[in-house]
C-alpha cells in the first residue's frame, strides 16, 4: 500500500512539472488580476516541495515531506529561504516522528542544502519519548546525505531507553530527494 502511494504521489509530481513545460508554446490569455498576484507572490515566495527517501544508520529507513521557501536571491539562479519538514524514521527498534525547520540554500534542480532544528516523539512502551535534534542534508541532483543529531529529554525511562541503545546519538542517512 505504501508503494502505491509513493508512486501516486510520484506521478502526479511529475504532471504538475511537465504540465508548465508545454503550456509555453499555447497563445496566452489575459490573466485576472487575482491570477497575476497569485503568480507574483509565488515568484517572491518560490515554493519548493521536499520529497525524499533516504536509509542509513541507525535508521535503516526514513522519509521525509515537506516545502521550502526560497525568497531570498543570493545569485541569478541560487536562493536562500526557510524550510519545514516532517519526518518519519524506522530503526530496528523504534519509531520516530520529527517535526523540523531551518534555513535553505538552493539552485533549482541542482543542488540543496539545509540545515535546522526540530523535535522528534518516539512512542514506546505506552509511552512517547520526546527529544530535541540538529539536521544538515545536502542534496546534489537527487542524491541526498543527511546527518541528525539527536538527544532525548523526558520521560527519564526512555531517556535511559534511547541513550543505552543510540550510544551516540548522530543518526546518518543517504537517499533520493527532489
Amino acid at each position: 500500500m505504501e508503494k502505491r502511494k509513493l508512486s501516486f504521489l510520484f506521478i502526479i509530481l511529475i504532471a504538475l512539472c511537465s504540465s508548465n513545460l508545454f503550456a509555453e508554446d499555447q497563445p496566452k490569455a489575459e490573466k485576472s488580476t487575482f491570477e497575476k498576484s497569485f503568480n507574483r507572490a509565488m515568484e517572491i515566495i518560490f515554493p519548493w516541495p521536499i520529497i525524499s527517501l533516504e536509509f542509513g544508520y541507525p535508521e535503516i529507513f526514513s522519509f521525509d515531506i515537506g516545502l521550502e521557501t526560497l525568497f531570498i536571491p543570493v545569485t541569478n539562479e541560487a536562493r536562500a529561504g526557510t524550510y519545514f519538514a516532517y519526518g518519519y524514521a524506522r530503526s530496528k527498534h523504534d519509531n520516530f516522528n520529527r517535526f523540523s525547520a531551518g534555513l535553505a540554500l538552493g539552485m533549482m534542480g541542482l543542488f540543496d542544502a539545509h540545515a535546522g532544528v526540530g523535535i522528534g516523539l518516539m512512542p514506546k512502551n505506552h509511552q512517547t519519548l520526546q527529544t530535541w535534534f540538529v539536521e544538515v542534508s545536502y542534496r546534489l541532483f537527487i542524491l541526498e546525505i543527511k546527518i541528525i543529531d539527536e538527544k532525548p529529554l523526558k520521560p527519564s525511562s526512555l531517556v535511559d531507553y534511547y541513550n543505552s541503545t543510540y550510544k551516540d546519538g548522530y543518526k546518518f542517512k543517504i537517499g533520493l530527494s527532489i
